[in-house]
């Protein structure tokens, strides 16, 4: 039986769109990731979110907004940041993305949805010399759930975040997301069994992925049965 779920991005551009998702393509996901920030605005994602959340109502879902201090696709205030999570929490989202370094304030006004979160932190650019430190002070906040990604530049960023999410997850226990973006990094997305990384990101195929390095699902799925099954 796998250990590492699977969570796969839906990316839509437009409330047509929205509404012209096929669900059925993404039925062999573990969970399904509404990066709502490809709608580019607040309106459109308030109208968006009724579709969305219907149409993966039998999926468990993970709401994210990636902001571009993040690699996304929107740039939001910290107050409008806190009044759309609000908004879209009400809806019932299984999880909920929050880009702690770059909002960390919009956490003690969402503790009501605390074992929802997924606190995140993104780095397109590097491994950081402090990702330890970046870690704890996340793991302390006692969330849900722990996500960092941070892309590879040489085999020793992928391996020291290899063991560092194995670090934490025998310390504090399987709440830890551990990525490594780029092409060097792809083994951290199919080393979850030996890290202890729960949560593997994948594109539904090759046009539809959300990060450098990810694999489509039905490469998942063989990879993950090999190795997990």
């Amino acid at each position: 039986m796998r250990k590492t779920k699977i969570v796969v991005p839906v990316l839509p551009t437009t409330v047509a769109e929205v509404q012209e998702l096929n669900v059925e393509k993404y039925r062999k996901a573990d969970i399904i990731e509404w990066r709502a920030d490809f709608l580019g605005d607040i309106e459109s994602i308030l109208q968006a979110a009724p579709f969305i959340f219907e149409k993966f109502k039998y999926f468990s879902l993970l709401f994210t907004v990636r902001t571009a201090n993040e690699g996304g696709n929107i740039s939001i205030s910290k107050k409008d940041y806190v009044t759309l999570l609000k908004k879209v929490a009400k809806l019932g989202p299984d999880y909920i993305d929050i880009e702690y370094f770059s909002y960390r304030k919009a956490l003690p006004q969402l503790l009501e949805f605390k074992e929802k979160i997924v606190l995140s932190y993104h780095n397109f650019f590097e491994s950081p010399t402090d990702l330890t430190a970046r870690m704890m002070k996340m793991q302390r906040e006692e969330t849900g759930f722990v996500k960092v990604a941070i892309m590879a530049q040489r085999e020793c960023d992928v391996l020291d975040l290899l063991q560092i999410t194995r670090d934490f997850t025998m310390e504090y226990g399987p709440k830890f997301i551990g990525i490594a973006m780029g092409e060097l990094g792809k083994i951290s997305r199919v080393a979850g069994g030996l890290t202890g990384s729960v949560w593997t990101f994948v594109a539904l195929d090759k046009e539809e992925g959300s990060a450098p390095g990810q694999l489509t699902l039905p490469q998942m799925l063989d990879v993950l049965d090999a190795l997990e099954g």
